[in-house]
């Protein structure tokens, strides 16, 4: 016994683990996503007032009176106001070609050498002053003289500013956001979980009206009153529930012709038995009455052996198949078998293969027990149909073939008895059906036996006429298997 079970799993669970995980996961990708765009859109007022700022420093640049250098004069008052803001520091820086200063901070960081080739447009980049960072917006300035009509050397014109009232403006874009998302969660959590339960409800309501049968209601589940998705389920089990049908059918009628079947020798039994118990009866009659219980008897044990290999190889179950040799099972029914035919004055012979590259073909899978069986019966009910007199010796031929073309395997049973008529060829195979005609006691179960047999080993089962235009035709029959794989 195992002491780990494995734990059973819920649908309802399992569908709710893989709906919610993913919103969970996504939820922190989303605050990700939510403060990068916060930054952004906090960044882009700030960015203009930036450029603002630099366009209006830009236009303070001139050109010295002799034209020889550059000058840069800011008032006082609107330094001042540039510099006024209560949340962020704002700096300011002017230099010249040659890095000389005309204003503003010294150690306001220089653009990277590779952004001084650029364009005159006004710039943004991320930067570090003093230990804070920093939002820069900057340009280049080139002016125009008399001296020189290509323009003079390039003056750089920063501005910058601390990211105070950015990061102020990005934090309420994200509260804005996400406090209604802290309330938006739980809100689809409980849908999800209503949707489930809505959606699982046919479920339970199949399972429901499962329970409400009564334990004889075989009928099948009505595929349409349940989801797509749940219907090739209920026709799996529609399909279980006919063919369970058709097994306690099966056995229903098995137990009622088996006791249609016994009741006739066991009543002849109970008869005799009463006829020997007389008082005055003769010892002639006493002798009788044992001699017709025998037989009785005999007749009785033959049903129920017939009967009990009928449910055998009626059963639904799989059975233990092997590599048997078809040569040797027929050698063993033969030998069986030869003392009744001998008994009978019939002569029981075997045609088998001659060939040694057709012997290696002989073999099949299949279970020894049954094919054993089948062969017997088989023989069983040539020897005990086929009449033998002194005229004319009855004879049963037992064949084994090999198909040259597709190397399949077939066994024939051949007689010389009154045959089976083209009409009762079919019907023959039923349980408990008796040829029209027959005077030969029998319980109707021989061949049945050879068919079901025949077919839980694939094989095929046909009687055909042995001797066409005798006055005794005799039958034939033939078991195919299948081609070997």
């Amino acid at each position: 016994m195992s002491f780990f079970r494995r734990e059973q799993r819920s649908l309802f669970g399992e569908i709710l683990d893989w709906m919610l995980t993913p919103l969970l996961l996504l939820w922190p990708v989303s605050l990700a996503l939510t403060w990068l765009v916060a930054q952004g859109l906090a960044n882009k007022p700030f960015d203009r007032a930036l450029v603002y700022n630099v366009q209006a420093l830009a236009q303070l640049v001139k050109l010295s009176p002799d034209q020889q250098s550059f000058q840069f004069n800011l008032p006082q008052p609107a330094s001042e106001l540039l510099r006024a803001d209560d949340a962020d520091l704002v700096y300011y820086q002017v230099t010249g070609p040659q890095n000389e200063l005309l204003g503003g901070d010294r150690d306001l960081p220089q653009p990277q050498e590779e952004e001084k080739l650029g364009s005159f447009e006004v710039k943004i980049r991320d930067d570090e002053m003093r230990g804070l960072e920093v939002r820069v917006a900057y340009t280049w300035v080139q002016l125009t003289s008399e001296k020189s009509p290509s323009g003079t050397g390039p003056v750089l014109v920063q501005v910058a500013e601390t990211r105070e009232k950015r990061s102020v403006l990005a934090t309420e874009i994200i509260k804005g956001v996400m406090l209604p998302q802290f309330a938006i969660l739980p809100l689809a959590v409980l849908l999800v979980w209503l949707a489930l339960v809505r959606g699982i409800k046919p479920l339970s309501e199949l399972e429901e009206r499962i329970r409400s049968r009564k334990s004889d209601d075989l009928s099948p589940l009505d595929e349409k009153a349940v989801p797509l998705e749940v219907a090739p389920l209920v026709s799996s089990v529609n399909d279980l529930l006919r063919r369970l049908k058709d097994s306690i059918g099966t056995q229903k009628r098995f137990l009622a012709d088996a006791a249609h079947q016994l009741k006739t020798p066991l009543a002849g039994l109970r008869m005799q038995a009463d006829l020997a118990q007389r008082k005055d009866a003769g010892e002639d009659e006493l002798k009788q009455s044992l001699k017709q219980i025998g037989r009785a008897s005999v007749q009785a044990t033959h049903t129920v052996n017939q009967l009990l290999s009928l449910a055998r190889a009626e059963g639904g179950g799989a059975i233990d198949f092997q590599t048997c040799d078809m040569e040797a099972l027929i050698s063993e029914v033969l030998n069986d078998s030869l003392p009744h035919a001998m008994d009978k004055g019939i002569d029981l012979g075997y045609d088998g293969v001659d060939s040694e590259k057709k012997r290696k073909f002989l073999k099949l899978q299949g279970n020894p027990t049954l094919l054993k069986e089948m062969i017997r019966n088989l023989v069983d009910n040539a020897i005990h149909y086929t009449p033998s007199t002194p005229e004319r010796m009855g004879i049963i031929t037992v064949r084994l073939l090999v198909d040259p073309y597709s190397k399949a395997l077939a066994v024939q049973v051949e007689d010389n008895g009154p045959g089976i008529a083209a009409a009762e060829r079919e019907r023959v195979f039923e349980p408990f059906y008796r040829a029209l005609g027959s005077n030969v006691d029998g319980s109707g179960l021989g061949l049945p036996i050879v068919r079901e047999i025949a077919q839980r080993h694939g094989a095929s089962v046909t009687v055909e006429v042995a001797h066409p235009g005798q006055a005794l035709p005799g039958a034939c029959f033939t078991i195919r298997f299948a081609p070997a794989a």
